[in-house]
């Protein structure tokens, strides 16, 4: 039996051992990222340079909450790493944000960045600060087009990895992205001033953008001395019609381009126009447009025409243009039969419509020499007057080219003659080709 000297002296030995046992478990230090265990006097892991902690804790699988036994560092049921006891929420929304991160890296290398930004997005829920979730956020978000939501994610992925060897790829990327950031708010300044221009336009030279009459009867067709297609000269009967004063506008043509933005109505629109027109001009974001009253150019022969039937109009045919032009007397030119550089918009910058009253022919139409050629309803051929009709010819009735009539600011010599006859492929976008509408009286 023990005395009770030998009993104190019993319990003394086991606190000593226990005192030894739990001054050394507390002493003990262990990484919080590999859970290896060090001495107390170590200070951090010599594996991936983690500071120790000095804590004792308990490892445990944050899948299935199994405890570890000594010396384990993955759970032995289903593979998964072990965490310290307390962290296993934390780990397993880690866990899931990494699956939602690799699907997103999957459905990326099949291109599709729409699903792909999804999964990031979840994984960026679940673990706000994981550098590579943020860096394929902005990368995706660039494919999307969407520059300044890219450029956010991308910076915080610098913040969060400010040594990564990729930081200065990130740093390079955000720069374009910024770049065409600035050029996109740039042009949307632009759009936005442009669209002030055309509607005051609009509001103040409306009731001016009239047509004229021209009266039922004969007029000289055609000019002797000029090319094979411009003779012989004929007389031509036409009856009563409308023409527009003006060469029609870029404020004209942007109330139109607005209606088809806002409604897609084609059923206007001419029944062999190619698909997917939308009949914006070529290079619109030109700062060309800006200018309400310039006279609208590089519009195809089917923008021409879709623009017309929607003013509830029509192009006029080459007779009507040519009489417009030309006057009952046959006039060389819009104003007369004598060449005066003065009376038209040649060889220089583009004007206002209407900015040389003193070349308008004699039924008041301006610019039908010089400032843009203008698309007629007519097929072109070249030998059409040596057989067309004395009484509303109305062109053949097909071809391959549209009659182009009036001599633009770039034009020179007989091609500013009112009789001059020129043609182009009715779906050339041409920047010294226009138009002006005609119709019939009510």
């Amino acid at each position: 039996m023990f005395t009770y000297s030998k009993k104190c002296l019993f319990f003394f030995l086991v606190f000593i051992l226990l005192s030894t046992f739990l001054s050394a478990e507390e002493d003990a230090k262990i990484c919080p990222r590999c859970y290896r265990s060090y001495p107390a006097e170590s200070n951090f892991c010599p594996a991936d340079g983690e500071r120790l902690t000095t804590a004792v804790t308990k490892l445990v699988c944050p899948r299935c909450g199994k405890r570890s036994e000594s010396g384990e560092k993955f759970c032995p049921q289903d593979g998964e790493k072990l965490v310290q006891e307390g962290d296993e929420g934390a780990e397993k929304k880690r866990l899931e944000a990494l699956r939602h991160y690799e699907e997103g890296n999957r459905l990326s290398e099949q291109k599709e960045y729409d699903r792909a930004l999804e999964e990031y997005l979840e994984a960026e829920k679940l673990c706000p600060d994981f550098p590579e979730v943020h860096y394929n956020i902005g990368w995706v978000y660039g494919k999307l087009g969407a520059a300044e939501e890219a450029v956010k994610y991308l910076k915080k992925y610098i913040s969060l990895k400010p040594q990564a060897e990729d930081t200065t790829d990130a740093l390079v990327y955000i720069n374009v992205l910024q770049r065409g950031i600035e050029t996109s708010q740039k042009m949307a300044m632009s759009v936005q001033r442009r669209d002030k221009a055309m509607k005051d336009s609009l509001a103040k030279d409306k009731e001016r953008w009239d047509m004229v009459l021209v009266d039922a009867g004969e007029f000289i067709m055609g000019m002797e001395g000029q090319r094979d297609d411009s003779y012989p000269e004929h007389k031509v009967y036409l009856p009563a019609f409308y023409i527009d004063r003006y060469e029609v506008t870029n404020a004209q043509y942007y109330e139109f381009l607005e209606y088809i933005k806002k409604t897609g109505d084609h059923s206007k629109c001419h029944k062999d126009e190619p698909a997917g027109k939308d009949h914006t001009p070529r290079n619109w974001e030109d700062s060309y447009y800006d200018n309400p009253d310039f006279p609208v150019t590089r519009i195809d022969w089917y923008d021409a025409y879709a623009y017309a039937a929607w003013a509830g109009k029509r192009l006029p045919t080459e007779a009507e243009w040519e009489k417009a032009a030309r006057g009952p007397s046959g006039n060389r030119f819009p104003w007369g039969t004598e060449w005066n550089p003065e009376n038209c918009n040649i060889g220089g910058e583009q004007k206002s419509v209407g900015s040389y009253p003193q070349g308008v022919s004699p039924y008041g139409c301006h610019d039908m020499a010089g400032s843009v050629a203008e698309w007629v309803a007519d097929w072109y051929h070249p030998e059409y007057y040596e057989t067309s009709p004395a009484i509303s010819p109305q062109g053949p009735e097909s071809g391959l080219r549209r009659v182009v009539r009036g001599g633009s600011r770039f034009g020179r010599g007989f091609l500013l003659r009112s009789a001059a006859r020129k043609s182009e492929i009715p779906n050339v976008h041409n920047q010294a080709v226009g138009l002006r509408c005609a119709k019939n009286p009510s």
